[in-house]
């Protein structure tokens, strides 16, 4: 076991899909007193075994857990909760069994999500911060796909009421579209997945028209869209890297451990 993810243990309280395409999974137990307060928004580290079960007292000695990270969508350290959303895109069908899941192929966490029952328990590692806008700037440029949607609902709820600028999702539905509130001043741009060709996430981001001043840009999809927004993002006139986040999430037909390498890749050649 890793020392430094410093496990803790939840059990399941609830399992049940929000939308079409996402479902939440909430969790109680004795170590939610051990989170931080501001807890929602950052995020933990999932524990399986390589045959995709959440009893890590079946690893031998000094094998690891296999890690998968979601962001905590809300947190009540009053009631004892917390809550983890899981896009069902990834999800096989009801075919897929526990035995068919591998390192190679993946599926850990949407196949557990769909299958766990409340009683159940499973180990989390963290929870550690994500990146949030940058301050001081003059409007607001917020990307990402579903699995960005936990994140970003929080940080469009901080928003201040006066700000400017422009969420883009790409969503598997409409009905997909979490309940936001928006600034007067924020435009929601949203394209669906599956109805358009290509990278459409980065595709409606270029057609933007870029507003004055500096932007604070927070962005996490999937990777080739990712790297084309980052592109566009790149070369126009305002751009400064200080106030940009600009993260992939996941890849197509790569799982978690194979994207870290990839994405490990990419930005040592983009910082380089």
């Amino acid at each position: 076991m890793q020392k430094r993810l410093q496990p803790k243990t939840f059990t399941v309280q609830q399992a049940f899909d929000i939308t079409p395409n996402m479902r939440r999974v909430i969790l109680t137990g004795e170590d939610i007193r051990l989170l931080p307060a501001d807890s929602a928004g950052q995020y933990v580290k999932l524990l399986f075994t390589s045959a995709g079960s959440t009893d890590l007292s079946t690893l031998s000695d000094g094998q690891k857990p296999v890690l998968r990270t979601f962001t905590i969508s809300e947190f009540d350290a009053e009631q004892g909760t917390l809550s983890l959303d899981f896009v069902k895109h990834q999800y096989q069908g009801e075919h897929q069994h526990k035995d068919e899941i591998t390192p190679e192929q993946g599926g850990y966490a949407c196949h557990w999500a769909m299958h766990t029952q409340p009683g159940e328990q499973i180990s989390l590692g963290g929870p550690n911060t994500i990146q949030g806008l940058a301050e001081d700037c003059d409007w607001v440029l917020i990307i990402g796909d579903m699995t960005a949607l936990p994140s970003i609902q929080l940080k469009t709820d901080r928003l201040a009421a006066n700000s400017q600028g422009y969420v883009v999702l790409a969503l598997g539905s409409a009905q997909d579209l979490p309940a936001l509130q928006l600034p007067e001043g924020v435009e929601l741009i949203t394209v669906i997945e599956g109805e358009h060709a290509g990278n459409a996430l980065a595709e409606k981001v270029a057609a933007l028209h870029w507003l004055e001043g500096k932007p604070a840009i927070w962005c996490a999809c999937e990777f080739n869209n990712m790297r084309a927004i980052r592109q566009h993002i790149s070369q126009q006139e305002q751009f400064d890297r200080k106030t940009c986040y600009i993260s992939s999430y996941w890849k197509h037909g790569v799982t978690e451990d194979g994207h870290k390498v990839i994405k490990r890749d990419d930005q040592d050649s983009y910082h380089g």
